[in-house]
């Protein structure tokens, strides 16, 4: 889950109209960390860097991904294109922007032209024919998406190679709920600003902005978190990972930014476990620091990714958020999130 950012990202062009839309709010992520006892110690292949800090995201699709479609006897929908399609070639070009198909779409001046989708991991050929609109503009009549942003936390540095994992679960679309299809993507430091509280019915979040300094590469969204290469962190606090087996139900702790730049730890009861779940909910948590509740109602949007620690060790990091209990949120256990971390 993301949260709300100042950062104005173009988000989709339509193209069967001449115009753009703009977004002024973006997707943060989830949530907290827990009990951190590690000092700085030799670097060895159990050990990482604690996260805990906010951090701003932007992602480049690869490809450009459809994301509604006019059902109206538009030339797309002739075509046979379908929401969440993503679009990877207009004849031999390889789309890499909204712009780029939108130009290739208007000078096409009526004549077909052969996109190459790929769905469900199938690619595919679809000859579409573009029409005038009443502007006297080529158009096929489908909205398109090739980027996103927003603010998140940090989980861990991992120094033996360079490399961050983030979020504890994927970037979909917010229209489309897909995966996006990452082809880059960078991270910055941000800053925490404000909170909106979090109430039964109603998700809150953290609101902040991105700082200038690029702080590493993203080079994988999968459905446990994004996974790149950092170039500098200025945290120092070394944790050991823990393993499944010590993981328990009971107190823990969360360390998530909610104001600002710094980490803070808040108090957090494990009250499930199943690491069975192959997925970003192996535990259940519930927020217990009085502080934390009152000033976020408990976990709020761009709170994902915040460590979670039990007995001085990294077990795994904060999702999602109950949507009608605050107070509770599902954690992803952090061996599934470093099993999957170069996929």
């Amino acid at each position: 889950m993301l949260t709300i950012i100042v950062a104005t990202e173009k988000e989709s062009d339509k193209l069967h109209v001449a115009k753009t839309k703009r977004i002024v709010a973006v997707t943060l992520i989830l949530l907290f960390f827990i009990g951190i006892t590690s000092v700085n110690a030799e670097n060895n292949n159990n050990q990482v860097i604690l996260g805990g800090t906010p951090f701003g995201l932007k992602i480049f699709t690869n490809g450009v991904l459809v994301i509604e479609v006019d059902e109206n006897n538009s030339p797309a929908k002739n075509a046979g294109i379908k929401v969440n399609d993503i679009i990877t070639k207009a004849d031999n070009t390889v789309i890499t922007s909204n712009e780029q198909l939108k130009s290739i779409i208007e000078n096409s001046f009526g004549k077909k032209i052969n996109l190459t989708v790929l769905r469900d991991s199938t690619e595919s050929i679809k000859t579409i024919v573009p029409q005038k609109n009443s502007n006297n503009n080529y158009v096929i009549g489908m909205w398109i998406r090739d980027s996103t942003a927003g603010i998140g936390t940090v989980t861990y540095f991992d120094p033996n190679n360079s490399t961050f994992g983030a979020l504890g679960h994927g970037i979909c679309d917010k229209d489309t709920n897909m995966l996006m299809p990452l082809r880059n993507g960078e991270i910055t430091s941000a800053t925490i600003s404000n909170c909106t509280k979090g109430t039964d019915g109603v998700i809150g979040g953290l609101n902040g902005y991105f700082n200038p300094d690029k702080i590493g590469d993203i080079t994988a969204n999968n459905g446990y978190g994004i996974y790149g290469k950092y170039q500098y962190t200025d945290c120092t606090r070394y944790v050991e990972i823990a393993k499944d087996e010590e993981i328990k139900t009971g107190k823990a702790s969360i360390l998530s930014t909610i104001e600002g730049t710094t980490p803070k730890e808040f108090s957090v009861e494990i009250i499930r476990i199943n690491l069975n779940e192959n997925n970003g909910q192996n535990m259940i948590i519930k927020v217990t620091d009085d502080e934390l509740i009152d000033k976020t109602g408990g976990i709020v949007q761009g709170m994902s990714g915040s460590p979670i620690l039990q007995n001085g060790k990294l077990i795994g990091a904060v999702t999602h958020v109950f949507i009608n209990s605050p107070q509770k949120g599902y954690g992803i256990s952090i061996s599934n999130m470093l099993k999957y971390s170069s996929l």
